[in-house]
């Protein structure tokens, strides 16, 4: 019999966070679920660990391996699943103990392939918490709903090991948008998911940034555009596209391209190069109201930089990019890390249900991995 729900843990030097993340997982109300720990060529404790959890617990597995990258983990995690369904963790996150009973309870009800749940986003910090973009329950619904059409992670997805091997699901290897790749190439080919309304999962926001340098932004932050556009483009789902595109690259590139002078202006050219890849074959109508109504609205203020684009046009692009690119450069930056918005936000934590709630279920969890070890 195989488990219901595989737990995949991709897992690079986590030795602070793992334990916490593994007993979320077998602490489960659905004890038929297996955890498959993927150490990727961890330098500290991390593969000491993974494999004392799995001596003393026959669900517990770990696959060592050379350090490949996130991507690289997923897919192992994709290869060697035994459950019927699959939820890649953080090693640095946690699931609530109803995960597997209700995520795989409600996709055997509906007989869907993936099932959607809701997460909770807080800081270790401050303990402050948020609702991760909250979607209401939903039974066997489609990519044709716009509420999906954002979807930008992997991990508050369970997906039906069969289907994701039948499609050979990707993962891209970019350091930023790999997750978002990942989820178009799936919504456009499953048909049908459901949603469960229950928080399962919880995200630590306060050190999962990837890092910054203008290589990473250009080659993974923009550079995953492209994968994006010929997934939609091939999926005939444009409108979904559209709506990436304008909410997303838009952004990145005018944050970005203030930086793009002096030492890096060789990466501008990049960055342009890369861009003009993104909005090669796209039309331009695909950006006006007239297409986008009811579902989406046209970004007016984009048009002129969007139309350069699709023309191929650098001179035009770089002439839309001026004021935009000013623009934004010109917003003041809040010190986020300073001690009165830290006072700040343990203050608005201090009256928030969810974050009583996510400190409660971490501690339980904190507890049960000291006993552990």
């Amino acid at each position: 019999m195989r488990p219901k729900l595989t737990f995949a843990i991709p897992a690079y030097n986590m030795e602070r966070w793992l334990p916490v993340a593994v007993e979320s997982c077998l602490s489960q109300t659905e004890s038929d679920i297996e955890v498959l720990i993927v150490d990727d060529g961890s330098k500290d404790m991390t593969s000491v660990i993974a494999d004392r959890f799995a001596e003393k617990d026959s669900r517990v597995r770990v696959i060592h391996q050379e350090n490949q990258g996130l991507a690289a983990a997923r897919r192992v995690g994709q290869d060697n699943a035994t459950g019927e369904f699959i939820l890649w963790l953080d090693a640095d996150d946690f699931v609530d103990e109803t995960c597997a009973e209700k995520m795989v309870g409600l996709a055997y009800q509906d007989n869907v392939d993936m099932v959607c749940g809701n997460a909770i986003v807080f800081s270790d910090t401050t303990f402050n918490t948020r609702e991760y973009f909250y979607k209401p329950e939903a039974h066997r619904t489609s990519f044709a709903n716009p509420d999906y059409w954002k979807s930008k992670v992997v991990w508050r997805w369970i997906f039906n090991v069969d289907f994701i091997r039948k499609i050979d699901l990707p993962h891209p290897n970019y350091k930023l948008g790999q997750d978002v790749c990942t989820m178009y190439e799936a919504l456009t080919k499953v048909g049908s998911f459901s949603q469960c309304p229950d928080f399962i999962y919880y995200f630590r926001q306060d050190h999962k940034h990837p890092g910054s340098g203008i290589s990473r932004e250009v080659e993974h932050q923009l550079g995953h555009f492209r994968f994006v556009k010929e997934t939609l483009v091939r999926e005939k789902q444009i409108k979904p596209l559209v709506k990436y595109l304008n909410e997303n690259y838009c952004r990145d590139i005018f944050k970005l391209a203030p930086r793009l002078v002096g030492e890096n202006a060789a990466w501008r050219e990049r960055a342009l190069e890369i861009s003009l890849e993104i909005f090669e074959g796209l039309d331009p109508q695909w950006f006006r109201k007239d297409f986008l109504a009811p579902e989406l609205k046209a970004r007016e203020e984009f048009l002129p930089l969007i139309d350069a684009l699709i023309q191929q046009n650098l001179d035009a692009v770089e002439r839309a990019l001026a004021p935009l690119q000013n623009k934004s450069a010109k917003k003041r930056s809040v010190d986020k890390d300073s001690p009165f918005h830290v006072w700040r936000r343990r203050l608005k934590a201090y009256f928030k249900p969810h974050s009583r709630q996510a400190l409660h279920v971490l501690k339980k969890y904190e507890s049960a991995a000291q006993q552990m070890h």
